[in-house]
């Protein structure tokens, strides 16, 4: 068997396994991430976190707000006690409990508003929890068909590695090293000669190197220097 169809066979076989392990690698991409789940839970869990901050919230107001009317009680034993008669100091308590009722009306609106916005916010929480739970069971689905097909991968390219292994016994390290250069340089290191042109620049051999083509020893093409092969 001829050298240059030896190292063309390497060439097909190395071709084979960078497009195999570029497929490897994309299924183990998927594997790992998935873009409809993976956007899915963050929706969820941004809402959810949004409620949470919602419901810190409103039991802080609360809070404050139980202390405002706790004051204002106090206020109002006060005023209507009947212990104090100093008309100045009643006026001043007077004052305080508008100042205290105002502020406690408007603790209640926030309350009010934060309220209907966490009863909004549990009601899209469900709904996007389902969107979640339903891509995530997707991805588990799709997850089972991609482990089958990196197993197979794996094996065709286990397969082509010992066939890769074979082949480098039968080529000679100067035509090996000379093959490395050239995919080094130009990407493809072997092209085949039809109707007597090289196809990987396309121009017309000489009579001397379809010759020399047609023997068992490496002949690279004068022009783009890759390795000429004659099926």
């Amino acid at each position: 068997m001829s050298s240059s169809k030896r190292i063309f066979e390497l060439q097909q076989v190395d071709l084979s396994i960078q497009s195999k392990s570029k497929e490897l690698d994309e299924i183990n991409l998927h594997l790992n991430h998935d873009e409809a789940y993976e956007l899915a839970k963050a929706n969820h869990d941004t809402a959810r976190d949004a409620q949470k901050e919602r419901e810190k919230l409103y039991k802080d107001l609360d809070a404050e707000a139980e202390n405002i009317r706790a004051a204002m009680q106090q206020i109002n034993d006060k005023l209507y006690g009947g212990k104090i008669k100093n008309p100045k100091e009643l006026v001043g308590y007077e004052q305080e409990a508008a100042m205290f009722r105002g502020n406690l009306s408007k603790k209640d609106d926030v309350l009010l508003e934060l309220m209907e916005k966490t009863d909004a916010a549990k009601v899209e929480i469900r709904k996007l929890q389902e969107v979640y739970k339903t891509a995530e069971s997707d991805w588990q689905s799709r997850k089972v068909t991609l482990m089958v097909q990196a197993d197979q991968l794996k094996d065709e390219l286990a397969g082509l590695e010992k066939k890769r292994q074979v082949i480098l016994t039968e080529v000679d390290k100067a035509t090996l090293t000379a093959y490395e250069n050239i995919k080094s340089r130009k990407g493809q290191a072997v092209v085949r000669i039809e109707q007597g042109r090289c196809l990987g620049c396309r121009v017309s051999l000489s009579i001397s190197e379809l010759q020399r083509a047609k023997g068992m020893s490496i002949v690279t093409c004068s022009n783009c220097g890759r390795i000429l092969y004659l099926s």
